[in-house]
């Protein structure tokens, strides 16, 4: 059931044993809300198979998460506020695995390896927020959507251009221009 984890190298076996009934899959419906908008995020979650969008309350596309990622509202989850955003299944027969943030601590506290495991993964969270934040602030529009391209090809066919453009921050008929000028690159 473990096996997507990432960095999962560094546990034992006897670790991947003290974790499994901390793992749980359910199977998630396109349009399905996984975390609504109002209560404390209370777990991480891994996708196996699918894809998932987080939103603002005014629809506003953050982020798309893939196969083989984890996601959250890490904000929530740490903090244990009131989440800000809703987390929506964007495919059909979409596979997410959770754990809580109550079992993570458990297992936190009896694995000294499992407390590495979390930070080396929060660390890597960490560098792909940053990383994103620094696409916003120093690359157009143009530029974001080029890397968003190269980086998964496959999200034309997988996520509407509407949403594509609201993740830019521009319009459809700005979206329209930009991917007009890249097809004619």
């Amino acid at each position: 059931m473990i096996d997507f984890l990432p960095y999962k190298s560094q546990l034992t076996i006897e670790d991947l044993e003290l974790a499994k009934e901390s793992f749980h899959l359910k199977v998630f419906r396109r349009a399905e809300v996984i975390m609504p908008i109002g209560p404390v995020c209370t777990q991480l979650f891994f996708i196996k198979k699918g894809l998932v969008y987080a939103q603002t309350a005014d629809e506003t596309i953050l982020y798309y998460e893939f196969e083989n990622h984890a996601f959250t509202d890490i904000e929530s989850f740490l903090s244990q506020s009131s989440s800000a955003i809703s987390i929506i299944c964007a495919e059909d027969d979409t596979h997410i695995v959770s754990i809580s943030r109550k079992d993570l601590q458990h297992l936190v506290k009896q694995s000294h390896s499992w407390a590495l495991w979390a930070i080396k993964f929060l660390e890597g969270e960490l560098l792909r927020l940053t990383g994103y934040y620094e696409s916003l602030r120093q690359n157009d529009a143009s530029q974001r959507y080029e890397e968003l391209i190269n980086l998964r090809p496959d999200i034309l066919q997988r996520i509407p251009l509407g949403h594509i453009a609201s993740y830019l921050g521009i319009s459809q008929v700005s979206l329209s221009r930009i991917r007009g000028g890249v097809q004619k690159k």
